[in-house]
């Protein structure tokens, strides 16, 4: 064997490291994710057998802004509830045994499975419990009525459940993810294989990064001005009688807060593009100076992006019921929301960006130690068999 070989075999050994179990992730969700489809096939089984609580019953498919899987009818949804169950069970098993045969159709079993888990079974009302959060807690705080709204719709079974779906979604992400690394022989833990990085290196990362952070701080913008302007009385992109029946019911006054929060959340996502969000700030008590933590701002910012593809798939699907046939919301006034879709996916990619730009070398196979970038900047590999 030549010394490039041994090398590249020794860098292929896992090393154990110690961290948190978000930092080892890659090690849990696996398993997580099997347990998650046995309690789900559980959870369907009583459904059926008690013939309560079904999340996709006749009578709630009349939401026009309802998930999509309970579009299509009840024989649908119950296909698809009984799939994420055993099925996805047993699939999960052969992903944690590393099983190389039909690979490429283990992946893509995982990568639909979390689409439809993801996309397909949760609604728009998911997000707008995310973003009436600070305004409901204050609710709560205050005893305003707004609060007791908040508590009841956040406990709701069919909350409960999307929430369910959400996790569920994440952490079949996840598992498929390791099972591509470990079957495809990549780093468990980076995903690196020899050679360059490509469009994953820290420079080209901080390019296209870039570049989707600006798409996405686009729409929050857009929808602040429409908000902000119905608040103070202009009519844009809405007819004069809709504008006149926000008002009397303070329509318009949710609808400020909420375009205020997307505002605080597009500095966020320019975060995901400077200094600040790499390095604490001097104004954090406590805090200023340290590094970030990367999972800080990939978790939120990951399940935002979720929820925003979703909002705007399940709105663009209810659209010609809500919209059609009312001359009250012309293009301009349906157009934020309808761009939801366009959001979450830029800040998917933009977050996508961040990581690839701030994870370092690794500690685990050594790869990625001459970058110039966010942490590959003091961040050097370590001997293989060293642990932290």
């Amino acid at each position: 064997m030549s010394e490039q070989q041994g090398n590249r075999a020794a860098r292929a050994v896992p090393v154990p490291t110690r961290g948190g179990w978000i930092r080892n992730w890659q090690r849990w969700t696996p398993y997580a994710a099997v347990a998650w489809s046995l309690a789900y096939a559980a959870l369907g089984l009583y459904w059926a057998v008690s013939g309560e609580g079904f999340p996709y019953a006749t009578e709630r498919m009349s939401d026009v802004i309802g998930p999509v899987a309970g579009r299509f009818g009840p024989g649908v949804a119950w296909t698809v509830v009984i799939m994420a169950g055993l099925p996805a069970a047993a699939v999960g098993i052969v992903m944690v045994r590393g099983v190389r045969v039909l690979r490429p159709l283990f992946i893509t079993a995982g990568a639909l499975l979390t689409g439809v888990l993801l996309l397909l079974m949760i609604d728009v009302s998911l997000l707008s419990i995310v973003g009436y959060t600070p305004y409901g807690i204050v609710g709560l705080l205050t005893g305003a009525e707004i609060g007791r709204i908040y508590l009841e719709k956040l406990t709701n079974w069919t909350m409960i459940h999307q929430l369910l779906c959400l996790l569920g979604g994440f952490l079949w992400l996840a598992a498929t993810v390791c099972y591509a690394r470990r079957s495809g022989d990549a780093c468990l833990s980076c995903g690196r294989r020899d050679g360059p990085d490509g469009w994953k290196s820290p420079e080209n990362a901080a390019r296209w990064g870039r570049i989707a952070v600006y798409v996405a701080m686009m729409v929050p913008v857009f929808y602040a001005l429409t908000r902000y302007a119905w608040a103070l009385g202009i009519p844009l992109g809405i007819s004069e009688e809709l504008l006149r029946r926000g008002q009397e019911s303070g329509m318009w006054t949710s609808g400020l807060f909420l375009a205020t929060f997307g505002l605080v959340g597009a500095v966020l996502m320019l975060g995901l593009t400077q200094h600040w969000g790499e390095v604490f700030p001097r104004w954090v008590v406590g805090l200023a100076g340290r590094r970030v933590p990367i999972a800080l701002a990939v978790i939120p910012a990951s399940i935002v992006s979720v929820l925003m593809i979703v909002g705007g798939i399940a709105m663009w699907s209810g659209y010609a019921q809500l919209v059609g046939g009312t001359k009250d919301i012309g293009i301009v006034g349906a157009a934020p929301t309808a761009l939801f879709p366009v959001w979450g996916m830029a800040l998917a990619v933009a977050t996508l960006g961040y990581y690839y730009r701030r994870r370092g070398a690794c500690e685990t196979c050594g790869r990625g130690s001459s970058g110039k970038f966010g942490e590959l900047s003091t961040c050097h590999a370590r001997p293989v068999g060293t642990r932290l």
